[in-house]
């Protein structure tokens, strides 16, 4: 139970929406139903709650420039509590360690057949995007936010980027260390972590204390920060997005 509750917390606290009262106005609605019919509806309104949140997560990380093609969750199994990841989910199922969602191996198939709701066709210059909503955990150290898988026209990964919040974000921190080599830079930020390859960034993690850091209660609990980082395929000629280059400018 824990582990629902903690997705649907940071989910509604992404999103801005607020849909209790509507589903439960609904519910009083169809008191006269018989138990099928109930159990029915019940599916449907959950299924419904789920798509609205997940359209307003990505429309919240999506840029201007962006153009979706968003799926709809479609089946209820899709909406299982402690889901496997064997069948596509709404937040992509379990994830053992941050590995599993943060490599280069990553394929466009591989994304399709573990998230039930995928934002496709976002571009990037010549690259196709794939955005999706992410709960790692439900320890303070997860991730909760959206990531974006950017392909070329071989359907090879060149760039990941995320955008979210953490309770505590020290694992995040090491993980992106040892695996794509980001090194520590003096920042007014709470945190800025650079890879460079011949003098010039070319992935970058950024923290800042996220605005409902002083808010009292489970949901800021677990979003104490936010955390921005963009992972480029290290090659020739690889280089940071321009909104990230901006950003370090300003830095």
């Amino acid at each position: 139970m824990r582990w629902i509750v903690k997705r649907c917390i940071v989910l509604l606290l992404f999103s801005g929406v607020i849909v209790v009262p509507l589903l439960l106005i609904n519910s009083t609605s169809e008191l006269g139903s018989n138990k099928q019919s109930g159990e029915v509806g019940t599916w449907q309104r959950m299924t419904q709650w789920f798509g609205d949140v997940g359209d307003s997560l990505t429309v919240f990380f999506s840029a201007d420039n962006d153009t979706d093609a968003i799926g709809v969750v479609t089946q209820e199994s899709m909406l299982t509590v402690n889901p496997t990841g064997n069948n596509p989910h709404l937040d992509g199922g379990v994830i053992g360690q941050f590995e599993d969602v943060i490599n280069m191996t990553i394929t466009p198939n591989w994304i399709t057949q573990r998230w039930a709701r995928v934002s496709e066709n976002i571009q990037s210059g010549q690259w196709q995007g794939y955005r999706v909503p992410i709960v790692t955990g439900e320890q303070t150290d997860d991730l909760a936010g959206a990531l974006t898988y950017y392909f070329d026209h071989q359907q090879q990964l060149q760039r990941i980027a995320f955008r979210g919040t953490t309770g505590e974000p020290q694992r995040i921190i090491t993980m992106l260390q040892q695996q794509f080599h980001l090194t520590k830079r003096p920042t007014s930020l709470i945190g800025l972590y650079i890879k460079s390859q011949n003098r010039r960034p070319v992935s970058a993690l950024m923290i800042t204390r996220s605005p409902h850091a002083a808010t009292q209660n489970d949901a800021a609990h677990y979003s104490q920060y936010t955390i921005q980082f963009e992972l480029n395929r290290p090659s020739i000629g690889a280089q940071l997005s321009d909104r990230y280059k901006n950003i370090l400018a300003a830095e």
